[in-house]
């Protein structure tokens, strides 16, 4: 990826992504349920990927991840949003039992926030 050569190493690191159609499931074409999946999920673990080896190698870092409510419960309306969300909370957690299970959830950090839903 371009960031870690654009932005080098990071300490900290702010995953805030994420796109809602809005739509119902047979509403929503699979082009932009894949967009949602794309953007709210993997892209998630595409920054994980790039940035986390080097916080482990300097023994630093924190993950923030912004999830949702919808990463929570789901919505009308709101299958592939609240799904690729669900998949945000379950990535922080996998990562902090990974970190626990690897020992370094001494110097790396996860949290994940779930902001209530927004009109905008």
């Amino acid at each position: 990826m371009k960031a870690k050569a654009q932005f080098g190493d990071v300490t900290i690191l702010i995953n805030n992504a994420g796109i809602v159609h809005g739509k119902t499931i047979l509403d929503t074409s699979e082009k932009d349920a894949d967009r949602v999946m794309q953007v709210n999920t993997l892209g998630i673990i595409r920054t994980i990927h790039e940035f986390l080896p080097a916080m482990i190698a300097n023994k630093r870092g924190h993950i923030v991840t912004v999830s949702s409510m919808g990463g929570l419960s789901g919505v009308n309306k709101g299958v592939d949003y609240c799904g690729s969300k669900f998949g945000a909370v379950g990535i922080d957690e996998s990562l902090r039992y990974e970190m626990q299970k690897s020992g370094h959830d001494k110097y790396i950090k996860t949290t994940c926030i779930c902001p209530y839903f927004i009109d905008g």
